[in-house]
């Protein structure tokens, strides 16, 4: 979801550092450093980053996928070949 939603938006990055950002954000989130994020570890993170909760609202991804339809259609094609 992120290398596409960098992708439309015309942000090229590299595999490596989008990779960086995704294992930099999750580190953050998992206090346990367990490999998971609970809901506990979730609020946590959440509450120092209240910002993400914006993104993560009904209209927001509904906003998303008019924003960047070729997102939702390759996730369609994806999901339907499992």
């Amino acid at each position: 979801m992120v290398v596409a939603l960098l992708h439309e938006s015309d942000l090229l990055l590299s595999d490596d550092f989008v990779e960086a950002i995704v294992e930099r954000t999750f580190s953050d989130a998992d206090l346990k450093g367990d490999g998971k994020i609970d809901p506990d570890e979730w609020n946590e993170f959440v509450s120092k980053n209240p910002s993400l909760m914006k993104n993560m609202t009904l209209p927001y991804l509904k906003d998303i996928t008019l924003a960047f339809p070729s997102f939702l259609s390759k996730t369609e094609v994806e999901d339907s070949e499992m």
